[in-house]
């Protein structure tokens, strides 16, 4: 009798979550008129708020206690941040921005706490733990200005180290206390950071179901089910051709609702139960544009849109379970995701194509090849993510990276 196959990853990468994804935000506020509303608040009990001068609406009113966030967000930034905070004594911090604001904000409040981050020195690790803190913490609530990111609901923050790399720093306590969601946020956003965020939102639902992990069925059900609604929403919220909203909604009112429900989704992909049974590593395409954006200087999202066409080929053409892909759950949110090509067969190269040209129906630049070495690149996402991607080799990697420098139909 022939002995079973080997798993394709260690039995750990199988549990539901890690330490640093067992929670959620204890407040979250939704809705029109909220921001606003919680800053009084906030300001009325003396907290210190943080902000991205380039990125608040004019018509928000932060207080006297508003301080300005660095523009540059390099690896001392957190230190200086932290060290106001600790001079200021503040029990509560506000940060106002994107997803760098909102780390940075993240990161400082546990520097303040007395807690530090641990990586690798040696070669290349793309996840960083931190240190128990010595003293309490100031409580965070995050405002976001941009989509896509959650970082407001999340338990990582990204660190910049230098010479262009970063490390993934991870910890519960790096969860904001709170969070608040109103369209007014995102009302200055511009649209080609709109299309980018929905798309980060697409990749976050659909690329757990499109990598090889198992998957509980409720998790699988709500994500694909959910992926859909965002590309409704967003072909209404961003797409030329579609001036009324999927839903009848139009003019700023109804763009505001459909921002809205994008930036809700997006808080809450970031929660334990949609990945209920998954792998925290599940999200293979993550670590390949995360290692493409750190070699070639470039933005994540960017990374991402180039590589998203061809892993979902490559996806589509495994034939079961492999180190790359489930072929079988990639054609279903391949078959949802994209009907009509679904109704004139299942080639993954038509696929492929069709997701290019959704990309570029929103508003998301895929012209830009990645300016570096395939080989490079397989060399060093195999390295820096080597738990995540088990059972790949850098050849396997490499191949990926080459294929994404071809063309997008």
């Amino acid at each position: 009798m022939r002995a079973p196959d080997p798993p394709l990853v260690p039995s750990l990468l199988w549990t539901p979550a890690l330490l640093w994804q067992s929670a959620g935000p204890r407040r979250l506020r939704v809705g029109a008129d909220r921001a606003q509303a919680e800053l009084d608040l906030l300001a009325t009990d003396g907290a210190l708020v943080l902000y991205d001068p380039g990125a608040c609406s004019a018509s928000l009113h932060l207080g006297r206690a508003a301080l300005p966030l660095p523009l540059d967000v390099g690896p001392e930034t957190p230190w200086r941040v932290a060290r106001e905070i600790a001079r200021r004594g503040a029990r509560t911090v506000a940060v106002v921005g994107g997803g760098a604001a909102m780390d940075t904000a993240k990161l400082a409040i546990a520097l303040a706490a007395g807690s530090e981050p641990r990586y690798a020195e040696g070669p290349p690790s793309g996840l960083a733990l931190l240190t128990r803190a010595g003293r309490p913490a100031p409580a965070l609530i995050a405002f976001p200005t941009t989509l896509g990111t959650g970082s407001e609901t999340s338990g990582v923050a990204r660190m910049a180290v230098g010479g262009r790399r970063s490390r993934l720093v991870c910890s519960a306590t790096l969860r904001p206390e709170g969070a608040v969601l109103d369209p007014c946020l995102t009302d200055t956003l511009p649209a080609p950071l709109l299309a980018a965020g929905a798309m980060e939102i697409l990749l976050r639902l659909i690329g757990p179901l499109l990598g090889p992990h198992p998957m509980g069925a409720s998790s699988s059900a709500w994500l694909m089910e959910t992926a859909v609604l965002v590309r409704r929403t967003a072909d209404a919220l961003l797409a030329p051709d579609s001036p009324t909203g999927w839903d009848g909604s139009a003019g700023p009112h109804g763009r505001a609702g459909l921002r809205l429900r994008l930036a809700t989704i997006s808080a809450a992909s970031h929660g334990v139960w949609p990945r209920v049974g998954a792998s925290p590593f599940a999200f293979l395409l993550w670590y390949f544009a995360d290692t493409a954006a750190a070699v070639t200087g470039t933005a994540k999202n960017t990374a991402l849109a180039r590589l998203f066409p061809a892993y979902l080929e490559r996806a589509l053409g495994a034939p079961g379970r492999c180190a790359w892909a489930d072929g079988d759950r990639a054609r279903q949110v391949a078959r949802r995701l994209f009907p009509e090509e679904a109704a004139t067969g299942n080639c993954a190269a038509d696929f492929r194509a069709a997701a290019a040209r959704l990309l570029r129906r929103w508003g998301v630049a895929l012209a830009t090849p990645l300016d570096a070495d395939p080989v490079e690149l397989g060399q060093a996402v195999v390295a820096s993510w080597p738990r995540a991607l088990t059972g790949l080799t850098p050849q396997d990697a490499a191949a990926l990276y080459e294929a994404a420098s071809g063309s997008t139909r």
